[in-house]
């Protein structure tokens, strides 16, 4: 189990997050709660945290101090962010920091629910692993020949009919048919072939694909997201700003401004 605590300073808002958050489903359990960032690291001291939720408006010590304290006391727990407002600055901030994540407490009762804490247990394994574990690049290269060239070569096709697609919303079970394997052998052969597993293959690219669209047309947020396979604007505005770092619109103006 993943061992989680949750930090704010609104007594109710943190029973609210403990009581309707749906933790048993992707195997996290909150073993602790702190009105601060003081009390926070008291409890991380008394007992193992893996996973810390925490608002950045706090007293006597804000999110933001915590979150520099856990990186420097605690290097192993990941963080996510609780906020009332989307304070982008702030969250932009917190993710320079280490941040995995963040949530608005607005969408705590809608069903992003579970697509939340799916999205925050897959970031939380993928930075647990990419510290613990050290990159072998000549390791993908063993797996690599462990497979029949005609196996490498429905991969490599699969890819390049991903990438000449113009609308990305195919799925892996479409994908897998273009290679003519099940589901399950393709993921195997894909992750060790092209070095890392298909969902992150597939994001990172479209995340590729949008940057060019966001540079290169003056086409809205919400077209771009459809066009690359995003299943809402405010979902893909949410990870790009995960895994860039600004919002997309900022992203654009940025670049914009720099030209």
């Amino acid at each position: 189990m993943i061992k989680a605590c949750v930090v704010d300073d609104e007594k109710l808002v943190r029973k609210g997050i403990i009581t309707v958050m749906p933790w048993d489903k992707f195997s996290i359990e909150v073993v602790a709660e702190a009105s601060n960032g003081v009390r926070a690291l008291e409890v991380m001291s008394e007992q193992p945290i893996d996973l810390l939720f925490t608002d950045l408006n706090m007293p006597e010590m804000d999110g933001m101090q915590l979150i520099r304290a856990v990186k420097e006391q605690h290097p192993n727990v990941q963080i996510v962010i609780l906020t009332c407002h989307p304070e982008f600055e702030y969250v932009q901030e917190a993710l320079r920091l280490g941040a995995i994540d963040y949530i608005l407490k607005t969408q705590l009762e809608n069903d992003l629910m579970e697509d939340m804490l799916q999205q925050i247990v897959t970031r939380y394994y993928e930075r647990l692993s990419a510290v613990s574990q050290p990159k072998l690049v000549d390791s993908n290269m063993v797996k690599k020949g462990k497979y029949p060239d005609e196996i490498v070569k429905a991969i490599v096709n699969a890819v390049s009919h991903m990438q000449e697609q113009t609308e990305m919303s195919f799925t892996q079970e479409q994908i897998a048919k273009v290679a003519n394997m099940s589901r399950g052998y393709f993921s195997q052969c894909f992750k060790d072939i092209m070095g890392m597993n298909f969902h992150k293959f597939v994001k990172d690219m479209r995340l590729a694909r949008s940057k060019q669209l966001l540079l290169t047309t003056n086409r809205p947020i919400y077209d771009i997201a459809e066009q690359t396979g995003f299943k809402d604007e405010k979902y893909f505005s949410r990870l790009f700003l995960l895994e860039v770092g600004v919002l997309p619109s900022d992203f654009r103006n940025q670049q914009s401004r720099n030209r």
